[in-house]
């Protein structure tokens, strides 16, 4: 039995944390949670089920797969797709500010093995580079947004593993701003409230969830016939009703990917720097699209 301890700078804003983490996806299956970070009572409906949310609080409903409806408190509505490949997300009528940190639990003389991927972002006009994620759009992909452990529940201070090779592992949290503000004050002894000096007090968002599909423009025939066909299984997906609808098409999909790769490797040599980076913007963006368990509609 090993003891991994949460390692952390104290007082230093650049945590020694890490990116990511691995997630059991079906853990979190249909979870869908949401919290209040203001100081007023929050109201929203899901299904024409309403909830109310008292300051500070958070909560977690159940969503099976198909089409869902939500309702703010000034009655704009929107819609989603839940889709059986989804693992759960958060619920954000009010578009408030999410965020997810990642942190090291290694174990002692271990600490330097695990390095953090660093992040761009801006809280309260703080302009911070550190392995932190911020959204604000109103269904937050866990996909993306992988947290193993949810709003309002804290990271523990150590783990145990009975592997005896466990050097360490990376867990991620997800927090709301309030949450976040009063972690890394009582955590880091860092106070990211805004001051005079420090310019207009904003916060930043660095995961946007894009869900357009590129219409592709290669000028190779092979590379552009392919990647016609994946466009067109993702627009598949875009217009479904069906939630298992990434099962039917994989196969198809797979195969086409396949074929994108073979075509691209043929004239990879041949191709500008431009065009290379065309074609990997072309895989990351379809890459993306396919993996979201949540479509707004």
């Amino acid at each position: 039995m090993k003891w991994a301890v949460k390692v952390g700078l104290s007082g230093a804003i650049i945590l020694s944390i890490a990116a990511c983490d691995s997630l059991d996806p079906t853990s979190t299956k249909g979870e869908f949670h949401y919290s209040n970070p203001t100081n007023n009572t929050m109201t929203f409906k899901v299904d024409d089920k309403d909830y109310k949310v008292e300051p500070g609080a958070t909560g977690q409903l159940s969503l099976s797969p198909g089409m869902h409806s939500m309702v703010n408190a000034r009655g704009e509505k929107s819609q989603f797709m839940v889709f059986d490949n989804n693992t759960g997300g958060i619920i954000n009528p009010d578009r408030q500010m999410y965020y997810m940190l990642s942190e090291v639990y290694a174990v002692k003389g271990h600490e330097q093995r695990f390095r953090p991927a660093e992040y761009n972002v801006t809280i309260n006009g703080h302009n911070l580079k550190m392995p932190l994620l911020s959204a604000n759009a109103t269904i937050i992909d866990h996909t993306f947004f992988a947290c193993k452990y949810q709003l309002g529940e804290p990271f523990p201070d150590n783990i145990t593993t009975l592997d005896k090779n466990t050097e360490g592992n990376i867990f991620n949290k997800c927090f709301d701003k309030t949450e976040l503000l009063t972690y890394f004050e009582k955590e880091y002894n860092q106070k990211l409230t805004p001051a005079a000096d420090n310019g207009e007090a904003k916060d930043s968002v660095n995961t946007v969830f894009d869900y357009r599909i590129p219409e592709p423009k290669f000028k190779d025939p092979g590379t552009q016939k392919q990647a016609e066909k994946i466009v067109a299984l993702l627009k598949q997906i875009n217009e479904s009703t069906d939630p298992g609808i990434h099962e039917d098409i994989k196969k198809e999909l797979f195969q086409a990917t396949s074929d994108l790769v073979s075509a691209d490797v043929n004239v990879a040599s041949k191709n500008t720097v431009e065009e290379n980076k065309y074609y990997n913007a072309f895989v990351e963006q379809t890459g993306r699209f396919r993996g979201y368990g949540i479509l707004p509609k």
